[in-house]
């Protein structure tokens, strides 16, 4: 018609091309004027696409200008003339249903070559009225793989492990399964995060990795503990590959593990080739008891793949220890997909792992596993009545039972000396276990002062074991023993700060023979998240002269029991037991001499039938062999008065402290090297086995020791013999029995008609004796002189 413009529709055919380097898709038709290439490129965002169209060229030279344009791909619901192979996969619509979708274009134009005018650019987009529809009868049918792929496939060692992740794909459903939006995947229990992974690990930085960028991804080397493979339908097989980082802990410290800022991965997926950059966040849950781990992926881009896996490393460096036993091991799931109707959300697979390190049937259950824990504990030197450090080491096996509690007994006159040493007090330690490792490590808040010396953990599966470097102190009463020993140690490795373990160790003293029985709080197997399979705890007690060595040269051990974490861990009832025993024997106990003084003083009435008091000084000199049994032999006469024998405290009322007043027949102190303090307490008549009871001084200070000597008489002599005496060194030893009614003497003569002699017989620890059949009893008030 006459002054309109002429419009012509052409009908141009679009190919599928192999796109340019740099870009995962292209299409172009070809016209007279040359082929039209539509470029496609993925956004670093959401992977949504962008169709780039740069030199149109008109159907011909002589065509009029392109006022419009439309693009039409097949789709899968009709047959197409053209192309009866096209599937119509080319484009999917998106799996999200809520909201509209929104479509962008902007449009570069450029006036004609002749004019001058000047290029302009133009942005329009389109919002539907309402999202995808048909979202309820999208199917989601993930699928989930985790494998141990080392060749031996061993528990509980750092396997290479791979976790796949599909979505199945079939161009010929209607409907194709809809993109994952979240993926949450909770790994066997038993599968922890392994502390040797951090020996040498760093981590990637928000700032190195540019998440939602195309920028270069700049995250160290030492960062990456594994691959990523993709295999999408869109691209061409195995052309998306990339790697797993270790993301820079947004929180560290007591409890930062349960944000899921502390422990985060970074997924790099990329293809130079096809122009693809896919960058996701990880977060992992850890369980506070147990260490299993739970991984939650969030904003998965809706993307087509059939399977998405993640190859973490193994070997020294590797992140993940594998399960304990060769059992059923589950990873459980929950995906959401896009679509948000869940379809078949939740599925799970299992672990097939068949060996374990050392040999032997695999176990098939936590109580199944061995538990043959290595002990050792030794002096530096043996030399008797040296000063010396002392060294215990317990360790474990891949593969074996969890360290839990130590409990054992030092031989007779391993000791130490306490005189000079501060506690580090409950205050102090509970600052320390509420505070970072590294504000320990900053400012200890135990003072060096109570340091007894170094305490090296070393923590994680396989060959080269974290090891954390700790202190034990010197601490007061602990759980109803006069003194405990706490091991603190600050929880830092690479990137991470667990905070601080404070472990405790009552130390039981027994009160007839000084000996320590050490008893350690639970070992934790999982601390701030981190399965920590411990291995070696070595504790060197290295303080100058603190430790000191027996004068007795006989035969003994450092034994005890070791618990495992049995069938669970984290219920004591369920803990297996081990015996241990390391050999101890001090030597050159020959080479010490032994010359105690004895000195005993009678006080009171010295006439027939009175009953006086008896005072008894002991001194040891420094160096010398200690005491071992010590026997008086009183002269006839000075014997038994049994009628003053009344109120007797029992055993049972002995050990709750609970012995009548009116059983106390005299009072008793003792001094020693090892103590600031002296010792100080009420002597008790005691029940025993014998015809007479027992005469025990009950010594009380920082520690408590009771010396328990048999009374008998002896051809109507009083005879008191102290036996098995601690190997404990003494300054002096000083005892006050009473006179008058509370005596247990009475004169059968005159004390001041002549001298008084006694039997004394004394045996050090060496085996040498000190022996007098005249012992000279001082006695007061003689005509102005002593007897």
């Amino acid at each position: 018609m006459a002054n309109e413009c002429l419009q012509i529709r052409v009908a141009l055919p679009v190919y599928n091309l192999v796109p340019f380097n740099g870009v995962p898709s292209m299409v172009g038709f070809l016209t007279e004027g040359g082929p039209t290439f539509i470029v496609g490129s993925l956004s670093p965002v959401d992977q949504h696409v962008t169709f780039t169209i740069s030199d149109i060229h008109p159907p011909s030279a002589t065509s009029p200008p392109i006022i419009e344009s439309r693009l039409v791909f097949f789709s899968a619901k009709e047959t197409n003339v053209l192309n009866p192979a096209a599937d119509g996969t080319y484009l999917t619509m998106p799996s999200n249903c809520a909201g509209g979708q929104v479509s962008k274009l902007n449009l570069d134009s450029q006036g004609p070559p002749a004019e001058e005018s000047a290029a302009s650019s133009t942005e329009a987009s389109y919002t539907t009225p309402s999202g995808a529809t048909g979202c309820a009868k999208v199917p989601f049918n993930p699928e989930i793989t985790v494998t141990a792929d080392g060749a031996g496939k061993f528990v509980d060692t750092p396997e290479p492990t791979t976790v796949d992740v599909g979505i199945p794909w079939n161009p010929n459903a209607p409907i194709a399964n809809s993109y994952l939006k979240v993926a949450k995947v909770t790994l066997p229990e038993g599968m922890g995060i392994n502390p040797s992974a951090s020996n040498g690990l760093a981590s990637c930085t928000d700032a190195q990795f540019h998440y939602h960028t195309n920028l270069a991804v700049e995250c160290p080397t030492a960062s990456k503990i594994g691959t990523v493979e993709v295999q999408t339908p869109s691209l061409p097989a195995n052309s998306l590959f990339g790697d797993v980082y270790v993301g820079a802990p947004l929180k560290n410290g007591p409890g930062a593990f349960a944000s899921g800022e502390q422990f985060r991965i970074f997924i790099y997926v990329f293809s130079t080739r096809y122009g693809v950059n896919v960058r996701l966040e990880g977060k992992v849950f850890p369980n506070a008891t147990t260490g299993q781990l739970t991984a939650v992926v969030p904003e998965n881009p809706q993307a087509t793949f059939r399977n998405f896996r993640l190859h973490f490393f193994g070997g020294d460096k590797g992140i993940l220890t594998s399960p304990p036993t060769c059992g059923t091991n589950t990873t459980t799931t929950e995906f959401t997909p896009w679509s948000e109707n869940p379809g078949n959300n939740k599925p799970t697979t299992n672990t097939v792992l068949t060996s374990v390190p050392g040999g032997g049937a695999c176990p098939t259950s936590l109580g199944a596993r061995k538990f043959v824990p290595g002990y050792s504990a030794k002096s530096d030197s043996t030399e008797a009545g040296k000063y010396s450090p002392f060294h215990v080491v317990i360790s474990r096996a891949d593969g074996q039972q969890e360290l839990k509690v130590v409990n054992v007994t030092l031989p007779k006159g391993l000791v130490g000396r306490l005189a000079g040493i501060p506690y580090c007090g409950d205050a102090q330690l509970a600052a320390a276990a509420a505070s970072s490792g590294l504000a320990q490590l900053a400012k200890p808040s135990c003072s060096d002062e109570s340091v007894l010396g170094p305490v090296t953990t070393l923590s994680g599966s396989g060959n080269a074991p974290l090891s954390l470097a700790g202190k034990a102190y010197l601490a007061g009463p602990y759980k109803g023993a006069p003194l405990s020993m706490a091991i603190v140690t600050p929880a830092v490795s690479g990137p991470f700060d667990l905070g601080t373990v404070v472990v405790r160790v009552a130390l039981n003293v027994n009160p007839m023979t000084a000996q320590i029985n050490a008893v350690s709080d639970p070992i934790p197997n999982v601390f701030g998240g981190v399965k920590l399979d411990i291995r070696s705890i070595d504790v060197n007690v290295n303080r100058h002269n603190f430790m000191i060595n027996p004068t007795n040269c006989a035969a003994g051990a450092v034994a005890g029991t070791i618990n495992g974490g049995g069938s669970n861990p984290a219920s004591a009832a369920a803990w297996s037991s081990y015996a241990v025993s390391a050999p101890f024997q001090a030597t050159g106990c020959n080479k010490l001499a032994f010359k105690p003084s004895f000195n005993a003083r009678i006080t009171g009435g010295t006439t027939r039938a009175k009953n006086p008091k008896i005072r008894v000084v002991v001194k040891a000199r420094n160096g010398d062999a200690n005491i071992a049994r010590t026997s008086l032999n009183l002269p006839h006469s000075l014997f038994l008065d049994q009628g003053h024998i009344k109120t007797v405290c029992t055993r049972v009322q002995l050990a709750a402290k609970e012995c009548p007043k009116n059983s106390i027949y005299g009072h008793a102190e003792a001094s020693s090297p090892l103590l600031k303090q002296k010792l100080k307490g009420p002597v008790y008549l005691v029940s025993s086995k014998h015809k007479l009871p027992d005469l025990l001084a009950d010594l009380n200070g920082q520690i408590n020791i009771q010396l328990d000597g048999v009374i008998s008489s002896n051809h109507g002599g009083l005879k008191t013999v102290f036996n098995n005496t601690p190997d404990v060194p003494l300054k002096s030893f000083i005892l006050n029995m009473r006179g008058g009614e509370k005596s247990l003497l009475q004169n059968s003569a005159n004390l001041c008609k002549g001298q008084q002699l006694a039997i004394l017989n004394m045996k050090g620890q060496n085996g040498k004796v000190v022996k007098t059949n005249q012992l000279r009893l001082n006695v007061a008030g003689c005509g102005g002189g002593k007897k």
